[in-house]
């Protein structure tokens, strides 16, 4: 039985209090079919809407088989609508974008209702309301008495004591009322229907009770029939759980039923990636780039030399080294700069007559294009051959000029005239003061620096650019079948050209220990040869690699080599060219030559080349990792404001796009989903709209990686590796689970009837 006691419903609209119900006392019971009238404004809607829990009361008390409801939660409510109120309205609040089969079979679903037997059972009951043949249309396209058929039809499947109809006939027409008013009539032999109605006349001959409101208030209260009352019966708590399995088919159907809505909402949740996927590529970007800075040891850190590469790491083009020398101040730029960071060891010619004449110099190596012309030098000429070489020295060491130039010099730690012959030795034909080409020896533990002609230069660079790469491995099968492997690095040994030496053959120095071999002179093993540098990683097969004792007892110079000759050494290093060395033509304001090579093509996000200046951070190492640390700083706090700015944003544009679906979330509150239900479709639904927008996201990075030159907006997206795309997927997912979140909390402060009555 449904009792109400003194109970009083009011509105507040702008600070005016509105009566909508006064002291209403009133008892229902099962088998009847109550009629309420009134004038419009008289109160009939609201009674109805307090009835059946979608609105709540402010005075008195309302009983539900004598249990007191005015302390009822917004669960309980929900727990109160679902098991006892089914709801046939004027403007039939079906969910527009189902068809009629799915209509009815929703609140089957929503009540645990034995899935093998949802299809049938609403079939069923589709066929008593005469709409089989309509059961794939959408409710959209049915006529109005159709409509209010399917609304009955979802009444019926969802199989509750209580029949609430607001007007069901009241955009009827007179045929389609009457068979609407029978069909509830029919009803109301099992169960208590409650019709709201402005024409009594129309449902007279069905209704078995009368009451009319005026004013908000019961002024009569008649039965029209007798019939036998009974109590409502009751329903138990226990609540039949549904298989997660029917709640992602349903949040798959909201989302399908609605083809455009979801597509906005994919394309949102995409450019968020996009977004982000960029503000978190170029923090990337910058964690390399202070990587990039440290990463090698630069022993020249002269006021004139600039480190420079790509910000997309890409290769240098002719054009962009002319770019780079068309600026002002530049000298020269220096590929395969690696050179420029080692040292070579010159010796004169041992005289046991005169063996403190002997000269050792420790040199840092540079071009001759260092030098602007020959009249900078302080004596000689400038190198013409691969056998001459200019002497950079400080100024107290150019006072003793004849014991350098014209000297002989032969690189090694000392001269062994039964040796001499493998040692390559350079002829001194020029010296020039270090402070004349803007060079420093302060922080260096070389003695000078030697010139050498640009191709001499060019060519002992492809040599020293193994002592940049950063990890050798090499797997074989030496000559005895036995299998031998190694994991080093190849820069931790001096190169040598040796013509004699096979093809794709390496001979490795005597004393490398990191492989062992039984024989008294050598071994071989024929394999795979795998190195990477900082930019790239190259892999030869079937390379073969010599090792072991070559000469036992008696010392060879060549033997303190890795020794090549010299068409594997150039098939060894990659064409390219991804870092150079531009040296400015002063010392004076090479600042802002470093500020015009950072501000080449910048953008919002990045410039062309990125610099690091290594006489800066040699000058001030502790100021450097300061801005470094700030500089970290700065890109994470960054990414966390886009992030969150991002968030924020498209949250604002879900919102919008969500609340026109606040109308369905609301009519799957009356047939019977209570507050955890229409969570698990939100957060299901815009968890499978992530996943396809992150599909779409990566689909579109692979595209513009493969078919576009990645060094503009997009630039940073070329180096994501899995472990990004997974870092950039939880980001979307926790945006996701914090507008779902967001959006419950809203969904569930407005009752059900002023989101009805909104729509």
């Amino acid at each position: 039985m449904i009792k109400l006691v003194n109970v009083s419903k009011y509105y507040n609209s702008n600070n005016v209090i509105a009566l909508g119900l006064r002291k209403v006392n009133l008892e229902l019971h099962v088998n009847e079919f109550v009629a309420i009238v009134g004038e419009s404004g008289s109160g009939k809607t609201t009674l109805l809407n307090v009835i059946s829990g979608i609105d709540s009361y402010e005075d008195g008390e309302m009983y539900i088989n004598g249990e007191e409801t005015s302390y009822f939660s917004v669960v309980e409510m929900e727990n109160y609508r679902k098991k006892y109120i089914a709801f046939v309205f004027q403007n039939y609040n079906l969910i527009d974008a189902y068809t009629v089969l799915q209509n009815v079979e929703a609140p089957l679903i929503l009540s645990g209702y034995p899935k093998e037997k949802i299809r049938s059972r609403a079939l069923e009951i589709i066929e008593k309301v005469g709409l089989t043949k309509h059961i794939h249309h959408k409710a959209t396209k049915l006529s109005g008495g159709q409509k209010q058929r399917v609304v009955i039809a979802r009444a019926l499947a969802k199989d509750c004591p209580i029949i609430a109809a607001d007007e069901p006939t009241g955009n009827l027409d007179s045929v389609s009322a009457r068979q609407i008013l029978e069909l509830l009539h029919e009803i109301s032999k099992e169960k208590l229907v409650i019709m709201v109605t402005h024409d009594f006349e129309q449902v007279k001959e069905f209704a078995t009770r009368r009451i009319r409101i005026f004013d908000g208030e019961i002024v009569e209260d008649q039965d029209m029939v007798k019939v036998e009352k009974a109590n409502l019966p009751v329903i138990p708590d226990e609540e039949k759980r549904i298989k997660f399995l029917e709640f992602v088919k349903m949040a798959l159907r909201n989302l399908v039923s609605v083809p455009k809505k979801t597509l906005l909402m994919i394309l949102v949740f995409s450019f968020f990636a996009f977004f982000v996927a960029l503000s978190y590529g170029s923090f990337n970007v910058t964690m390399s780039d202070v990587s990039f800075n440290y990463n090698y040891y630069f022993q020249n850190t002269s006021i004139s030399r600039m480190i420079v590469r790509k910000s997309d790491k890409t290769a240098f083009s002719q054009a962009d080294i002319d770019e780079l020398l068309a600026l002002g101040k530049v000298q020269t730029v220096i590929p395969f700069d690696y050179l420029l960071d080692q040292s070579v060891s010159l010796v004169s010619e041992y005289d046991p007559n005169q063996p403190y004449d002997t000269l050792y110099l420790d040199c840092l190596l540079l071009p001759s294009s260092v030098l602007e012309d020959e009249t900078v030098l302080f004596a000689g000429r400038m190198p013409r051959d691969d056998s001459e070489i200019v002497l950079a020295l400080t100024s107290d060491r150019l006072e003793n000029i004849d014991d350098y130039l014209n000297k002989t010099l032969f690189e090694g730690y000392y001269y062994d005239e039964g040796t001499a012959s493998d040692q390559a030795s350079y002829t001194v034909v020029g010296v020039v003061d270090v402070a004349n080409i803007y060079m420093d020896l302060s922080n260096s533990y070389s003695g000078a620096y030697a010139l050498f002609d640009d191709a001499t230069f060019e060519s002992m660079s492809y040599q020293a650019y193994f002592s940049y790469v950063s990890e050798t491995s090499f797997v074989g099968i030496d000559n005895e079948s036995q299998s031998v492997s190694f994991v080093g690095s190849l820069g931790y040994y001096p190169f040598m050209v040796d013509e004699s030496v096979a093809d794709n053959m390496l001979i490795m120095p005597e004393y490398f220990y990191e492989i062992e071999c039984d024989s008294t002179t050598y071994c071989e093993a024929t394999g795979t040869l795998a190195y990477a540098d900082f930019y790239q990683e190259t892999e030869i097969e079937d390379f073969t690699i010599r090792y072991g004792l070559y000469n036992l007892g008696n010392f060879d110079y060549k033997n303190s080599f890795i020794r090549v000759n010299s068409n594997t050494l150039e098939s060894m290093i990659y064409d390219e060219i991804f870092q150079v060395s531009v040296i400015s033509n002063t010392d004076l304001g090479v600042n802002t030559l470093v500020d015009d090579i950072s501000k080449i093509d910048k953008t919002l996000l990045t410039a062309k080349y990125k610099v690091f200046y290594p006489f800066e951070s040699n000058a001030s190492d502790d100021f450097t990792g300061l801005l470094i640390l700030l500089q970290t700083i700065g890109m994470i706090a960054l990414l966390v404001v886009t992030v969150t700015g991002s968030t924020l944003i498209t949250y604002v544009i879900f919102k919008a796009i969500i609340n026109t679906k606040l109308h369905d979330y609301a009519i799957f509150r009356t047939i019977g989903a209570n507050q955890n239900m229409i969570q698990y479709f939100i957060y299901l639904e815009n968890l499978f709209v992530v996943m396809v927008s992150f599909a779409l996201f990566i689909g579109v990075s692979v595209f513009l990686n493969a078919n576009s030159n990645v060094g503009g907006i997009f630039y940073s997206l070329q180096g994501y590796t899995f472990v990004d795309y997974i870092v950039l997927f939880f980001l979307q997912l926790l945006m996701s689970l914090f507008i779902s979140r967001k959006y419950c909390r809203r969904i569930f402060k407005e009752s059900v009837n002023r989101v009805l009555k909104a729509e």
